[in-house]
């Protein structure tokens, strides 16, 4: 993997949507076409749950690159429509996607809406604003067919925007990866991520679902309770790696203040990564690093 510049089967998904209207016909349908293959009527395998809170503009990216996906599993798709007031749902609608829409506003209640209609015995994580590779669901799949791991997780690189560049991110994604192989002896669930990684549908619901008594760090409790069920697993193979978008890092006001913002919390944190201190899982909240 080149670093330092965006890979050509991921541009290929970059194509912009202004709204559902400024999508050509023959693109939408050549989508379609190859979602089909989600349509599972029976016992599928596979659940990717992915929720949406106005996303019609980079939801279709997202499913033209989970369109491309090859498995040998019968997997289904299934977006939680989180009251969007744009037009996630007509998009949805167009595309042909199974689709749930869950009222109460907040991320930890759709992931939780997800996880209980979900069909299949494997729940694979996604995002509305992120690109998938072709073997992303059977490296996941794989790595859970192991009893011992309750959990898997990857990598992710950022797709720039015209406030930052690619070597920048590359630089910033480079520092991050090693702190997540330092931290993760002691707190690997703090590296979990809500539009990367996958897990048991059965050991989520023993272990009590999403905590939707909180809005934060969904995803890294999640997996920190599953720890009471079996291991967590971090995936370093290329179809683990999945790019999303640095619109979070432009909230906290570009890569370089992002960084700096993440570079501090950190240096606070080295002696509860160590194992010496120990964590507030109420307070500590990991983010896309």
């Amino acid at each position: 993997m080149n670093r330092f510049t965006l890979p050509e089967w991921v541009q290929q998904h970059l194509f912009q949507v202004h709204n559902l209207d400024s999508v050509p016909g023959d693109v939408l349908e050549q989508i379609k076409s190859r979602l089909t293959k989600f349509n599972v009527e029976e016992d599928p395998e596979v659940s990717i749950v992915i929720p949406a809170y106005n996303e019609e503009k980079n939801l279709l990216q997202t499913l033209s690159s989970l369109s491309e996906i090859r498995t040998t599993y019968r997997t289904e798709i299934l977006v939680v429509n989180n009251n969007s007031t744009d037009r996630t749902q007509d998009l949805l609608n167009a595309c042909g996607v199974r689709s749930i829409f869950e009222p109460r506003q907040g991320i930890s209640f759709t992931r939780q809406t997800g996880l209980e209609n979900a069909r299949g015995k494997y729940i694979l994580n996604a995002d509305a604003d992120s690109i998938y590779p072709v073997g992303w669901v059977d490296v996941y799949v794989n790595a859970l067919q192991d009893p011992a791991v309750s959990c898997v997780h990857g990598n992710h690189s950022f797709i720039p925007s015209k406030e930052s560049s690619r070597f920048g991110l590359a630089c910033h994604e480079l520092i991050a990866e090693s702190m997540f192989k330092f931290r993760s002896k002691t707190r690997g669930f703090t590296n979990v991520l809500g539009f990367n990684f996958a897990f048991r549908k059965a050991d989520g619901l023993k272990v009590g679902g999403f905590n939707t008594k909180r809005q934060r760090w969904q995803d890294g409790w999640m997996a920190m309770m599953l720890m009471q069920v079996g291991r967590i697993q971090r995936v370093t193979s290329p179809d683990a790696r999945v790019w999303t978008s640095d619109r979070r890092l432009i909230i906290d006001g570009g890569p370089s203040q992002a960084f700096m913002k993440r570079v501090k919390k950190h240096s606070r944190n080295l002696l509860k990564y160590a194992g010496i201190k120990s964590f507030d899982d109420n307070h500590d909240t990991p983010v896309k690093a």
